[in-house]
């Protein structure tokens, strides 16, 4: 269910949305794997934190 809730989460802030994909097209296109580990950390940090939204927030 918190993994279902963190996808709705961002489904429903589309500037949040583009945000984290933006953040996973430029890790993915790195050739620095210390940039691209921390776009990925950026991106999981953000996931985390919309798994722990309560609805209505």
């Amino acid at each position: 269910m918190a993994r279902w809730w963190g996808a709705y989460a961002i489904a429903r802030d589309p500037k949040l949305e583009a945000h984290l994909t933006e953040l996973e097209q430029r890790a993915a296109e790195s050739t620095d794997l210390v940039e691209a580990r921390a776009l990925l950390e950026e991106a999981s940090n953000i996931r985390y934190q919309a798994q722990r939204m309560e609805p209505g927030q």
